[in-house]
């Protein structure tokens, strides 16, 4: 999100007040698609990964459980960003400056590789992970309240809120990512007119400015998502804001203050 906020926003703000560094460096052009590319796969991915994690945190299978763990977490991390960048590869080579504009241009094929890959890759295979997860999630809980019947008020609470969580991200994603896929789409289809209207142009920047920035609104909505949807998340965050305050007063009010032990400890010379 802090990649996306400098390469995005700030450039953005900047353009207002004096002019866009995308419709005149062309090495800023290439570099900027190229790092939005990178950045909006990997947290798509990052989110959808952490679906089928929790799905196999929820399942009564011991041997898929092991598989629940930060070393892999970080691992298959690691793994979806090296395929980023690997697949991304192709973007500094595709995109160029025309008419003050950063784009893909005179390439058919190029555009219509990546708005596909964009629609398929970016939207269509994780959300349907996503929701495939939540559902085998909502399963594997509904067994485990089946066969623990003397099951604990706080942990049927919590199971009932992680659901809710899982629920709503994902309904959030979908209604994000939805204007994305009509750009990309729009995209293919538009890729084939050789003339359009300056209107059409027009309409065409506002509608993709509008996607692209839902887009880089969704990684900072966990936490408020959370925050709305769970009282026990909410909880734990008034947890840990007191536990940090009264950690800060316990450092200010118990500094050490030099002693002169020498002079206490000194005898007087007969």
């Amino acid at each position: 999100m802090f990649t996306q906020l400098v390469i995005f926003s700030i450039p953005s703000i900047y353009a207002y007040y004096y002019f866009n560094p995308m419709s005149y460096f062309m090495l800023y052009c290439k570099i900027r698609m190229y790092i939005i590319q990178i950045t909006s796969f990997v947290y798509r991915w990052s989110y959808t990964i952490a679906s089928f994690d929790r799905y196999i945190l929820s399942s009564s299978n011991a041997r898929l459980r092991k598989f629940a763990s930060v070393q892999i977490a970080i691992r298959v991390l690691f793994g979806i960003v090296l395929i980023s960048l690997i697949y991304s590869v192709y973007i500094p080579f595709v995109y160029e400056i025309k008419s003050l504009v950063c784009s893909i241009f005179n390439n058919s094929n190029m555009t219509l590789f990546t708005s596909l890959s964009s629609i398929i890759l970016g939207a269509f295979i994780p959300i349907l992970i996503m929701i495939i997860c939540t559902l085998l999630t909502r399963k594997n809980l509904k067994e485990k309240r089946e066969r623990r019947q003397n099951l604990s008020i706080r942990e049927e609470k919590r199971d009932r809120q992680a659901l809710r969580m899982l629920f709503v991200q994902i309904l959030v994603f979908i209604i994000i990512t939805l204007p994305w896929m009509g750009y990309s789409i729009n995209n293919v289809i538009s890729s084939y007119t050789p003339n359009k209207t300056s209107d059409r142009i027009i309409i065409e920047n506002f509608i993709t400015t509008m996607a692209g920035a839902l887009a880089f609104l969704f990684p900072s909505l966990s936490f408020y998502l959370y925050t709305l949807t769970s009282s026990m998340f909410r909880t734990e965050l008034i947890l840990l804001i007191k536990f940090l305050t009264h950690w800060k007063c316990f450092t200010q009010n118990h500094r050490i203050e030099p002693t002169n032990t020498i002079a206490s400890h000194r005898t007087p010379m007969k």
